[in-house]
């Protein structure tokens, strides 16, 4: 499968491996399992000089001898050394010039030795005007690398150059990967979006288990409910390793936001976690495991003050596996997989339904970018009041524009009552003090009624379907 997208992180990259022909530069590489942390940067080493060393969990004297072995394919002569400290500074001193030296799963070194991190930083200090690489440490476990490189009690503390997070690929890269495999049409790539997300890695296993033009339900088969299912045990050993022994109270919490509880109350009753302790999962799940996204009303002016924010799973795979086969555990693992597979079939859409506001979302931000739409929104999110909703608000404070959006994921046209009651709805929003231009638009996925299209003509509505999508994110 092609290599998609990235042309912003591979520049970056390029740019600091230019800057290396004058001084040594260390990057931490940052992201979720699976993003594609490793695959950057083996297309950045493409035709260069690099050496790619993976940190396993082993003892000190096996993993030097292994790493040796390695740099034996650019060193010809490179001695066995059993002193970390002594490999990387002989390393560092016979590499050629402008070499990339990446270490995969870096924080693996605190499961070796702990001390490497030390003897890391005293070589890097030693020999960082002296020598011209560039150092890569990618990892997985991203409160362990933010632990190592960020707390200042460590002694990595303040040496990397540069820090970047991996974040999962946008809807229009993953549709070109479907393409691949033969997932053509529209409708079924919003679905496959909503069950892996960005993750690259998910639609590189469906092409591998020759999932050629398949729709979502006959890749879940294959991909989650049966026996050998290559992603049996993703999810659940991902996030095992990632929270450790207090898995269980994170997994409730994740249960509970998958069901959709979005307030911090309504996520401790459903998870049985007191409200005096969730806030430090919640700011945990926010902040450094990145699998919770916090967000506040658009128009917030405040955002950081507001007491309305609510808690979103921010992982569309994760977000499937704690809504039908978490809290399916029992069936999952005693083989009942047609009856999941029944469940999935029959409420699948409305999961699909809120992970379209995300692609509809990603679907403004491009039109706004190619400047489309004639307008220019400077900040786009939901919006909320109570049992109030809208799917999308676009606003721009300087020119007082705002737009309101529906997202409907619907078997049947959007008809003339959604266009009516979104109109209502927009004057619960209060923004400006009033004084604004305002703007309405839905996007749908099986069209609309004569009646909507003629209310919409009338009402300076912009109505969009699956069509516009693809012709804008294609």
């Amino acid at each position: 499968m092609k290599f998609q997208n990235r042309k912003t992180e591979l520049k970056e990259l390029e740019r600091i491996r230019k800057l290396c022909e004058i001084s040594t530069h260390f990057t931490i590489l940052t992201g979720r399992r699976r993003v594609g942390k490793t695959e950057l940067v083996k297309k950045l080493c493409e035709n260069k000089e690099h050496l790619y060393f993976f940190i396993g969990r082993k003892n000190i004297s096996l993993l030097l001898e292994e790493l040796s072995e390695i740099a034996r394919t650019r060193i010809e002569i490179f001695p066995s050394i059993l002193k970390f400290d002594e490999w990387l500074e002989f390393l560092l001193n016979n590499v050629s010039k402008n070499t990339v030296v990446f270490f995969d799963e870096f924080q693996n070194f605190k499961y070796v030795d702990e001390s490497i991190f030390s003897d890391f930083q005293k070589v890097l200090d030693r020999y960082k005007d002296k020598v011209q690489v560039h150092v890569i440490a990618a990892g997985s476990h991203i409160t362990l690398m933010n632990k190592i490189f960020s707390d200042s009690k460590e002694p990595l503390f303040g040496r990397a150059t540069e820090k970047y997070v991996l974040k999962p690929l946008l809807f229009k890269d993953i549709t070109r990967m479907l393409v691949e495999i033969g997932i053509t049409s529209i409708e079924d790539q919003v679905r496959w979006y909503a069950v892996f997300g960005g993750i690259p890695k998910y639609y590189v296993a469906a092409q591998e288990q020759g999932l050629y033009g398949s729709d979502i339900f006959s890749a879940l088969k294959l991909l989650l409910f049966r026996e050998f299912a290559p992603l049996k045990e993703e999810a659940k050993s991902i996030l095992i390793e990632d929270f450790g022994h207090e898995h269980p109270s994170y997994f409730s919490i994740l249960e509970a936001v998958a069901l959709g509880n979005s307030e911090m109350t309504t996520i401790a009753n459903k998870s049985g976690i007191k409200v005096q302790s969730i806030n430090k999962y919640l700011g945990l799940l926010v902040r450094d495991f990145r699998y919770l996204d916090y967000e506040v009303p658009i128009t917030e002016r405040k955002p950081w003050k507001s007491k309305k924010g609510r808690y979103f799973l921010s992982d569309n795979f994760f977000k499937f596996w704690f809504r039908y086969v978490y809290r399916n555990m029992s069936d999952y693992e005693i083989g009942n997989y047609d009856i999941l597979m029944k469940k999935i079939t029959q409420d699948l859409d409305s999961l699909v339904g809120r992970e379209f506001e995300k692609v509809a979302m990603q679907f403004f931000i491009e039109m706004n970018k190619q400047d489309v739409l004639g307008l220019c929104f400077s900040k786009i999110g939901k919006w909320w009041r109570k049992d109030i909703e809208i799917d999308l608000v676009a606003l721009n404070e300087n020119t007082k524009e705002i737009l309101f959006c529906e997202c409907k994921w619907q078997n049947k046209k959007t008809g003339i009552d959604v266009l009516e009651k979104l109109m209502q709805k927009s004057r619960s929003v209060d923004w400006n003090n009033g004084v604004r231009n305002e703007y309405f638009a839905v996007i749908t996925r099986s069209g609309f009624s004569k009646k909507a299209e003629e209310f919409a003509k009338h009402n300076d509505f912009l109505l969009y379907t699956l069509d516009d999508i693809e012709r804008c994110l294609g």
